[in-house]
């Protein structure tokens, strides 16, 4: 959204099909991404729609500081005619293809259910959870459906260092409320607008990729890019290089095109310039 000339992405299935798909014109975030994985989902056949959730802001892995909903996450559940004659259909999975360092495939919903990460040591939890705030009376089981909501963990800190046996940090919190593409478009434009949001103060960008060297070595190892603020890293396994640093923002559209294959004209910078975003105290 940064250096669009609008200022902002629209999420609306028909335009992040374009942009993404049809023009490879850059991606979007978790409104566009995940609205355009449900289309696929729903096209193939699969039950499947979207629920809201809030991103914790905490600093520190055991607290909990939870943001307004500002996160979309997928629930699919697999339609009898896929169904192995072992399965059921009645497990629901969810899917999140729009938080950057989440999950990497789908995820049972299935209280206390553990998943590996991209990484080695990482591993990925889910569990029901009770926002701290909620007034309702979580020991009365007439309200427990009521305030009863699922929370995403990681057993890793923010800055990647595992975290001890059995400390798991959370990474947000969702209901199984189902959300509308008006609800998707209406959120995306609070997150693009409001200045508490990441996205209005960061530029923020993550690709996964296939882990370095012969692919039949590698196999299915995958290693992740990220930009932001001034630098462009590189983590795979337990390696971690700064691929490149940013000093304006000539660096940054430049990067983008090397690291992200996302192209975007030297002009493109005037739309970033005096934003919170911003590299350097001149745009060029």
């Amino acid at each position: 959204m940064h250096y669009e000339s609008a200022g902002h992405m629209t999420v609306a299935p028909q335009a992040i099909y374009k942009r993404a798909v049809v023009d490879r014109a850059g991606g979007s975030y978790c409104f566009g991404q995940q609205t355009l994985m449900l289309g696929m989902l729903l096209a193939m056949g699969y039950r499947a729609y979207g629920c809201t959730g809030r991103v914790n802001t905490a600093p520190e892995p055991t607290e909990v500081d939870f943001e307004t909903r500002s996160h979309l996450v997928l629930l699919v559940q697999i339609p009898t005619p896929h169904l192995a004659p072992t399965e059921t259909g009645n497990e629901t999975y969810f899917v999140d293809v729009g938080f950057g360092l989440g999950i990497v495939r789908p995820m049972l919903l299935s209280h206390g259910e553990e998943m590996p990460g991209l990484f080695p040591s990482e591993r990925h939890r889910v569990v029901k959870a009770y926002h701290p705030e909620s007034s309702l009376d979580t020991t009365d089981p007439a309200t427990v459906p009521f305030a009863e909501e699922w929370r995403l963990e990681i057993n890793v800190a923010r800055n990647g260092q595992e975290l001890p046996q059995g400390t798991w940090r959370t990474l947000y919190q969702f209901s199984l409320h189902q959300a509308y593409l008006v609800d998707f478009e209406w959120l995306s434009v609070m997150v693009q607008s409001n200045p508490k949001s990441l996205f209005w103060n960061h530029l923020v960008v993550v690709l996964y990729t296939p882990a370095k060297g012969d692919s039949a070595e590698v196999g299915e190892k995958m290693g992740v890019k990220v930009m932001m603020g001034p630098k462009v890293t590189y983590r795979e396994g337990g390696k971690y290089e700064v691929l490149k640093e940013l000093k304006n923002e000539a660096d940054r559209i430049s990067a983008l095109k090397e690291y992200f294959d996302i192209e975007y004209s030297l002009d493109a910078a005037v739309n970033v310039r005096n934003k919170n975003g911003a590299l350097g105290p001149q745009s060029l």
